[in-house]
Order: C-alpha cells, then structure tokens, then sequence
C-alpha cells in the first residue's frame, strides 16, 4: 500500500528532526569519554556541546528564508547532508578543536532542519489535519531527550565516544535517499502550496544581524547560568546582542522581503500562542535539567542511570502528543492546553518534595504526570500559533516560532539554574546560624553526627541538604508558573481551519481544505 505524498513527507521529517533533537542531548554522557581521549580540560571540551547549541541558533532563524529563496527541499536536504558529514567527521575527529568545527557544522544541519521540517508539514497537511501531522513530528522531538543520555551511555560503554555520531550516517543517507526522491521541487511546490517566488532583494543585512544578535544572546544567556549575570562577558555578549537585535527588528519592519516576519505579532492567536510556549519552553523545559542534577549530584548516579529514571517521562510525552493530535479537531487546543499546563503543575508539586533519599521509583507518577501534561500542551500551541499563517509566510514563521522557543528554553536554563543557587546559599546561611544553636535541629541535627567522619563529610551533607531544598524551591516556582499558564490558556484562540469546518458541517457544506482568512497572505 503506498502513502499518500503528505504521510510520506512526515516520516521523513520526523527522521530527520529524530536526528537533530537527539544530538543535543546524546552528546552530554560521552564529555568525560571524550576528554580522556583527547587529554584536555572540561571547559574545552564542553564546547563540544555548545559549539552545537550555538550553531543551531545561528541558522535557525534564516533557515526559512532561504527555503523560500532557493526552495525548501534543497534546504532541507542541504541541512540534513551538512547534519550527516558534521556526524561523520566528527566520528574521526583528530582532536577536540577539529571535534568543535565539525560539531558546528553538525548543528548548521541540525538548526537548519528544525523549521524546515515543520514547514514542509503543515505545507503538505491540509489545515484540518494539522494537529494529527503535529503529533508524528512531536513524538521524536519529546522521544529523543528522553532516550538521549541512555543511548548515548549504551554506545559510550558498549563501544567509543565516536560511535553517538557514527549511528547518525546510515540514518542520514537514508533520509536524503527518501527527501531526493519523495519530496517536491521548488517549482512543483510552488504550484501545489502556494509558495512565494523570490520577492524584493536579497534581506543580507537582516540575515547577518539576525545569526550575529541570537547567537550572542543564546551564548549569554547559557553563560549566565554558570558565569552569572554580572560577568563581564556575560554583559557583553547580553547588551551587544540585545542592540543587534533590536537593529534585526527595526530592519526587519522596514524592507519588503524580511528574514524573518516580524509583524506576525500582530495577530492576537499567534501572539498568544508564541508566549504560552516561551513560558512552557522556560519553566518547564527548562527544569528539565534539574533532576538529572539531583540524581547525579546529590546521589552520584552515572548520568546513563539518571536518563533512565526520566525514560517513563518521556514515553508519556509522546503518549500525550498523540492524544493531543487525536483531539485536536475535536475539543480545540484550549481545552488541551489547559489540561496541560494543569497536570505539568499538579506533577511538580509532586517532585518538589524531594529528600536527598528520594528514589527514582518513587517520582515515577509524578514524572509521568508532567510528562502527559508536557505532550498534551506543546503540539497544540505550536499548532495553534501556525494555524492562522498562510503557506506562504509558513517557513518564516517557523523559523521564528522556533528560533524564539530556543532563546526561552536558554532563559529558563540560566534563570532557574540563578535561582537554585540563590537558594542554596540562602539555605546554607540559615543552617551555619543553627549549628551554633542548641539543641540543634534540621539539617544540623542530621549531618552534625557525621563530624566523627571528619569536616569533610559534614560539609558534603550539608551541601546536599541545602541544594535539596533549593532544587524543592526551584520546583515550586514552576508549579506556581505553569498554574499562572493555565489560567492564561483560558484565554488562547481558536484555529479557524477547525472553525470553519464544523460550521460548514454543522451547514451540511463540503469542508475546505484550505484556510481563508490567514495573516501574511
């Protein structure tokens, strides 16, 4: 049985998404495999990872410009060749610097696909059968965190560090064997979806201010959180960024044919949308981090064991990305989001109670609360915010729907990761003021026996204690977060393609299977 053109092009941008979304976190459990290999610091070789995540924030926000100009399905399959040869050189890299360079061109690849992906999607699906098309792209992008540490820990042990990029070049030929000879091109797709032929001038001057204003900000921000804010070069990289942005949005409003368009903000479900999922992107995938923190640096857990206790939670994502594409038609992405942002609030006030004892097993429901809530949350709204786009605008929109959820998930990262240590040390003050009282109690009270063991092993006690209860209160703001997002959610719009048709139905009329009333039409 052959698959309609539009099932076709899904499962090939899962793949390739698959792929990307993997190697950000596939990466991290091999850092220490990779410094002994090379013999340097970890301050270098960190940059494996970060040369990475910057790479893809570079590239993210032109990605659907380009895809305009020269066609998506060169730059879609540009991006995932570029992905597979940065994997393969990385695989035989001779030393951490030329490690770096290929990792860059791995995540040019990489951020490159990301919006081109969901373009070519919501490009081949008709508006009515986005939410289901949303679910086949949303269950490899929640999978691949999830199964990234543990994927990365079996290949590390079982073989080398060089096998994580080895595993992506039968992966990525097929994908550009499958894209070559089942995607559209630029001409056909222009004809079929309504894709804009090249317009006005080249944008050069947004397309440099855009890569050098979100890569320096991404940078910054992602410092923050171990530098901190007042750093010197957190500050210059923070302001610089921030003015070459503000000259992107300024440039942007004034020539006719933008990088990425700006004025897409101007309609009230797009907006709306964009802002739940930068609060989702900040709080919630932003404290993703901290229990892989607490397993492996209060309980010394390898980070292969880490990822394990949070695979349930990632099954449930997806799980929930398939419920939410199953009823998206039915009851609205309102509904959804609510429910979501409800149950990821309802299962962290679950996991801020943590002890420095707690068990992986006994989170496990909590976890899989929030990992439901996740999936049932982050399709819809991404859904929901391109679903007033015309086919037209749909590769700029994604690469700035995309490209903005990035700069929130870094925030998220550095803001929580402040706030963890503000707490701490707030902690750690209140138990030096109660050693020096009697009886003692709380935290002095139970690490004060240890002293027998030497200084030491007081101080790692009360080191764990006090991260504890700061991650407890890292915790609860964003239970307090995504219960102010469910409220907010109320107040989402409605998808007009949906609209539409049920009132078509509704008038026993044929439902369109396009959208008639679109912004940047």
């Amino acid at each position: 049985m052959r698959l309609d053109y539009k099932w076709q092009v899904a499962l090939i941008g899962a793949l390739g998404l698959f792929m990307a979304v993997l190697d950000n976190t596939i990466v991290s459990v091999a850092l220490p495999q990779m410094q002994l290999a090379f013999h340097t610091d970890l301050s270098t070789i960190t940059w494996v990872a970060t040369g990475y995540f910057l790479a893809q924030a570079a590239v993210i926000p032109i990605a659907g410009y380009l895809s305009d100009k020269i066609g998506t399905k060169l730059v879609f399959m540009l991006s995932l060749g570029l992905f597979t040869i940065g994997s393969g050189l990385s695989a035989i890299a001779p030393s951490e610097t030329m490690l770096i360079l290929f990792r860059v061109i791995q995540g040019i690849g990489g951020g490159g696909l990301f919006p081109i992906v969901f373009a070519l999607i919501y490009r081949a699906f008709p508006p009515t059968e986005r939410g289901v098309a949303s679910a086949i792209i949303g269950v490899p992008v929640l999978l691949a965190p999830a199964f990234g540490p543990t994927i990365g820990g079996y290949l590390t042990t079982t073989f080398s560090w060089s096998a994580i990029f080895t595993i992506n070049l039968p992966l990525g030929v097929i994908a550009l064997t499958l894209a070559f000879f089942v995607l559209r091109g630029r001409v056909a797709e222009r004809q079929q979806d309504e894709v804009p032929a090249s317009r006005g001038r080249f944008d050069f001057l947004g397309l440099g201010l855009s890569m050098v204003g979100f890569t320096s900000v991404v940078y910054a921000i992602s410092e923050a959180s171990s530098r901190g804010w007042g750093d010197s070069t957190v500050l210059t990289f923070l302001i610089g960024g921030g003015v070459v942005l503000v000259a992107f949005i300024v440039t942007e409003l004034v020539v006719s044919d933008p990088v990425m368009d700006i004025r897409l903000f101007q309609n009230y479900t797009f907006t709306i949308a964009n802002v739940l999922t930068w609060a989702l992107s900040a709080f919630l995938f932003g404290s993703l981090f901290l229990l892989p923190f607490f397993f492996e640096r209060i309980q010394g857990l390898t980070p292969l064991s880490a990822g394990e206790i949070l695979i349930l939670q990632g099954l449930s994502s997806a799980i929930g990305v398939v419920i939410s594409g199953g009823l998206y038609n039915r009851v609205g992405p309102r509904i959804m989001a609510v429910v979501g942002f409800a149950l990821v609030a309802v299962g962290t006030i679950g996991v801020a109670q943590l002890t420095v004892s707690t068990t992986g097993l006994s989170l496990q429901g909590w976890l899989i609360m929030r990992g439901l809530g996740l999936g049932l949350v982050n399709i819809p709204l991404q859904t929901l915010a391109l679903s007033v786009v015309s086919n037209k605008a749909m590769a700029r929109a994604s690469s700035l729907v995309n490209v903005t959820r990035q700069v929130f998930s870094a925030v998220g990262v550095s803001v929580l990761t402040t706030y963890l240590t503000q707490r701490a040390i707030t902690h750690g003050t209140e138990v030096a003021a109660a050693f020096q009282q009697r009886p003692l109690t709380g935290i002095a009270a139970s690490c004060a026996p240890l002293a027998r063991a030497g200084a030491a092993a007081v101080k790692t006690c009360v080191t764990q204690h006090i991260t504890t209860q700061g991650l407890n209160d890292t915790f609860t703001v964003v239970v307090i977060a995504c219960g102010i997002c469910a409220v907010l959610a109320l107040f989402v719009g409605r998808d007009p393609a949906i609209q539409a048709a049920k009132r078509a139905a509704a008038a026993g009329e044929p439902v369109e299977a396009k959208q008639s009333t679109l912004i940047a039409d």
